[in-house]
């Protein structure tokens, strides 16, 4: 993966999620047209097939796509992927949950069906010492498939039904009650006000919209961006990333472009 822009101090990158079609094994044929090679980093929101890590040829499948060991390939998990965690390691050499540097930009992807939508244990662990320690970087990411942070919000959470692909619930596939708030969104305000943008990526979208984003008060922003295999105007979520300036902006863009 490269970017192809002509000042290379302007990075891309792609987000893309929910591409699984209702067949056990397949991607949504318009996504396998994209340009990858036109993108510095591929970001992938979960929900890749319906059975991602089922059999291995699926995961064999995806993996001749997507490069799923390439450390510019990062891969929330989301349910439909979530059958085989040692299989999935065998390809992406690494953990479920977990944080990288890249031109000066901190990732922390997370796995929020490890405690059904909480951030627990030695995940929580894990996120309260990036966000501890953060200072040099000019932008924290952080990758996940359920939308979290619509739960427990005066103003998200009514709209859960009508953006989130799962619904508010007590189950595997559900967005689930979560700490995000009570645990781990003043860190998160904390690392904005040393002057470090915050951006949250979900992957859980596609079936009822194809983009959603808000911006909090404190200035955290929450985005999505998912598809619904076989439907027009769908779209995904690309990145422009000014090494100079040090900013990152995004637009959604129709996948039939890319």
């Amino acid at each position: 993966m490269q970017s192809s822009e002509s000042n290379p101090n302007i990075k891309s990158y792609l987000h893309l999620s929910h591409i699984r079609t209702e067949a056990d094994n397949t991607i949504d044929s318009t996504t396998l047209k994209i340009d990858y090679a036109s993108f510095e980093m591929l970001w992938l929101g979960g929900d890749l097939t319906y059975y991602t890590s089922k059999e291995e040829k699926t995961l064999a499948y995806v993996d001749s796509i997507y490069q799923l060991g390439n450390p510019k390939t990062l891969w929330a998990l989301g349910n439909h992927d979530y059958s085989n965690k040692p299989l999935i390691q065998k390809y992406t050499h690494r953990p479920p949950y977990y944080a990288y540097h890249q031109q000066g930009i901190t990732f922390l992807v997370l796995d929020t069906q490890d405690s059904l939508s909480n951030i627990t244990g030695p995940q929580k662990d894990l996120f309260m010492s990036v966000t501890d320690t953060l200072e040099e970087s000019s932008h924290l990411v952080i990758l996940h498939h359920k939308l979290i942070w619509m739960y427990g919000d005066t103003l998200l959470e009514p709209k859960i039904s009508s953006i989130s692909n799962a619904g508010l619930g007590d189950c595997f596939v559900c967005l689930n009650p979560n700490n995000f708030y009570k645990e781990l969104y003043a860190e998160l305000v904390k690392i904005k006000q040393k002057g470090i943008e915050v951006i949250c990526i979900g992957g859980d979208i596609g079936t009822k919209t194809k983009a959603f984003e808000y911006r909090t008060p404190e200035g955290i922003n929450f985005l999505a961006s998912g598809i619904e295999s076989g439907e027009s105007g769908n779209k995904a979520l690309v990145f422009k990333h000014d090494l100079d300036r040090k900013k990152i902006t995004w637009s959604y863009q129709l996948i039939s472009a890319l």
